[in-house]
């Protein structure tokens, strides 16, 4: 064989074997998982609008609350809802205000996110996903309602009943509550590089009175890692 077949002998079998090869860096797999996503925000809660746009002021509605003295109060923008106050709305409407309250807190939060991150939620929020969340991520009743609450709500709440399964919310029973959680918002709201969810939690009792609406914020950082608890109302 002479000295040039020798040559592509040897680049043939250099080509053969790198081919073969399945060798990969302690990031290769993690990394091959992960997804840029842009941030993201449910605008169902505001009457009539499309998009929240990028700071608070781009973002306008026209909400009438009852007051405390017999007049009326329109609400056209979250800056306003956080200077007027709760003390000054009448009692018969504090769950509908907590409603606006909760989502001008994710529009504020989302305002102040990157505009993309890594995204490791999974494509669908379903009732699986909704029962990995921390145990910790129920309804806030009060007093020590939350001690005491460790592992996933699957596991806490063994009873745990669908109720209903739509896009981007989940309504649930356990005992004679009724949640339904809902994706408002999907953001790196703390800035970490990896995308986070704020989800309101909208909430009856069946057996008496008593409704209102919580929020969590839920991040996860891997394709394993289970949802933890970022903050809470």
């Amino acid at each position: 064989m002479n000295l040039k077949s020798k040559f592509y002998s040897l680049v043939l079998a250099t080509v053969f074997t790198l081919s073969l090869c399945t060798c990969q860096t302690p990031h290769t797999k993690e990394s091959s998982l992960q997804k840029l996503e842009a941030r993201w925000y449910n605008t169902h809660g505001f009457p009539g609008i499309e998009s929240i746009g990028v700071t608070p002021h781009d973002l306008e509605f026209d909400i009438a609350f009852s007051k405390v003295d017999g007049d009326t109060v329109q609400v056209k923008n979250c800056l306003e809802v956080a200077y007027l106050g709760q003390d000054k709305i009448v009692e018969s409407e504090f769950a509908r205000w907590e409603l606006l309250k909760a989502d001008c807190e994710a529009a504020n939060r989302f305002y102040a996110a990157p505009e993309v991150a890594i995204n490791y939620w999974p494509t669908t929020f379903d009732f699986p996903l909704v029962k990995s969340f921390p145990a910790t991520a129920v309804p806030y009743l009060g007093g020590q309602s939350l001690d005491g609450r460790t592992g996933n709500l699957g596991e806490h709440e063994p009873k745990l009943t669908l109720l209903e399964s739509n896009d981007h919310s989940v309504k649930i029973s356990v005992e004679d509550m009724v949640v339904n959680y809902v994706v408002v918002a999907k953001a790196d709201f703390n800035r970490d590089g990896y995308q986070d969810i704020f989800v309101r939690l909208d909430w009856y009792i069946e057996s008496s009175f008593g409704d209102g609406f919580d929020w969590v914020v839920l991040t996860k950082t891997s394709s394993d890692t289970t949802p933890l608890m970022l903050w809470r109302k």
